[in-house]
């Protein structure tokens, strides 16, 4: 969750979030040199800049920004990405701390995506101070079925089983873990008209020897298109991981909703 109480380590003047929001707002402009030749090639650029402000009694504020580059034809897909966080809350005596900062790395390669029943890989790489994680790296390989797709959408499930190695921040005693994991996933997706767009994927993903710990991922997505490049949107993450208290987290679930500009070149 987004309202969280300092602690030590992190009751501290911040850099104002203002900064960081320009930083997103920077990565729109950056695809434009590129995009001619990605437009050749069959690669495509996404950026995207988020924000959400609460205030009140308690003030909250949450910037996000994602940079993700894509090929995608009847043989093979790939995609990369990189996703960062940042948020800061104020305490009952108005000391502001930071409450959400976190970084996502992720690569993946899908054979024959256009088919029904396509295999693919993948590899992450996340650090959470919501989560108290320091660093968090798996990679592994599935299987994906369509099971509808249409002109205007699509659904599908998928099952990988991957290894996995988590880090937990400095402060706290727990020892690296390294495990195996199924996930399974759900996404869907569905054009309503010419303008709006709806998504949702859901990740699902139980130790394979200890399903009583697992970590749930879902996003929920609507993107209104400006113009063919451009796209209002808002997404609701939302994130449990149960093994999160063992790390010194205050929750093991965590989530926001966010409001933001997406471009694709």
């Amino acid at each position: 969750m987004l309202v969280s109480t300092p602690s030590a380590s992190t009751r501290s003047r911040s850099p104002p979030i203002f900064s960081l929001a320009r930083r997103a707002l920077f990565l729109l402009a950056l695809p434009a040199a590129t995009a001619a030749a990605q437009a050749d090639s069959g690669w495509h650029t996404t950026v995207e800049a988020n924000a959400s402000l609460l205030f009140g009694a308690v003030r909250q504020t949450l910037t996000a920004s994602a940079l993700s580059l894509a090929h995608d034809d009847d043989r093979f897909a790939a995609s990369a990405s990189i996703r960062f966080r940042y948020g800061e809350s104020e305490d009952d005596a108005r000391n502001t701390f930071v409450s959400s900062r976190g970084w996502l790395l992720s690569g993946t390669g899908d054979f024959l995506p256009k088919s029904r029943v396509s295999p693919f890989f993948f590899v992450t790489s996340e650090a959470s101070l919501e989560k108290r994680i320091d660093n968090r790296s798996s990679g592994g390989a599935g299987a994906k079925w369509t099971f509808a797709k249409s002109a205007t959408g699509s659904a599908s499930v998928s099952l990988a089983l991957l290894g996995e190695r988590t880090k937990a921040l400095s402060d706290s005693a727990i020892p690296i873990a390294r495990l195996v994991r199924w996930s399974w996933r759900a996404k869907t997706e569905q054009r309503v008209g010419e303008k709006l767009t709806l998504s949702h994927v859901t990740f699902y993903a139980p130790q394979a020897d200890a399903p009583s710990n697992y970590t749930i991922t879902s996003t929920s997505s609507g993107a209104y298109a400006l113009n063919a490049k451009m796209a209002l949107t808002i997404t609701f993450n939302d994130n449990y991981d149960s093994k999160a208290r063992s790390r010194g987290a205050l929750s093991n679930n965590d989530g926001a909703l966010l409001f933001g500009l997406r471009s694709t070149f």
